[in-house]
């Protein structure tokens, strides 16, 4: 018998204002997560997979460690909303709108393995707007905010508190790295 449950999430949305150009901070997330032409370089890492060993373990950590940048993050995919929504919004300015889905595994499999919940939401997601009086906006919904909040552990198990760990340093990097885009 298929049984349903319904939870109410709380989840804390950041958003950076930068008088920076959307080009400027589009390109530097870019210079740090890889750019669009990198989405497919993940799927090839995982097809890579042939036996569930400690040697094919350290394989996998090492192509993951050579395809993630500086602030520890990779692209998974890219959602260019301003390029299709002026067909609907004629009238409006066409500005740019990038929701850029970014992660890394090693950081994921912190959270995964107390929880696989966890797997709906990482990797993570940045959404870099252009601004109609000029600058950009960079939003993200607060990993925590989402994962701690999802997961059926019990609240006061170790368990819960090292997800909750985990997830305070995925949302330490993410923060790190919007700042970064934003900074001149």
């Amino acid at each position: 018998m298929t049984t349903q449950r319904s939870d109410i999430l709380t989840a804390n949305y950041t958003t950076f204002h930068t008088p920076h150009p959307f080009q400027t901070v589009i390109s530097k997330l870019y210079s740090s997560i890889g750019f669009p032409s990198d989405v497919g370089k993940w799927k090839e890492v995982t097809k890579s997979i042939t036996s569930y060993g400690e040697a094919s373990q350290d394989a996998f950590v090492k192509e993951i460690e050579n395809l993630v940048g500086p602030h520890g993050f990779m692209i998974f995919l890219e959602i260019n909303h301003g390029q299709w929504t002026p067909l609907f919004l004629p009238s409006q300015p066409r500005l740019q709108c990038h929701r850029i889905i970014l992660g890394n595994p090693l950081i994921a499999i912190t959270m995964l393995k107390h929880d696989m919940n966890t797997g709906l939401f990482v990797p993570v997601e940045v959404l870099v707007r252009e601004i109609e009086a000029g600058g950009c906006e960079v939003g993200y919904v607060v990993p925590s905010s989402l994962i701690v909040g999802s997961s059926h552990l019990d609240e006061y198990s170790d368990e819960k508190k090292e997800l909750k760990k985990a997830a305070g340093v995925l949302d330490e990097k993410l923060e790190v790295l919007c700042r970064w885009i934003c900074e001149e």
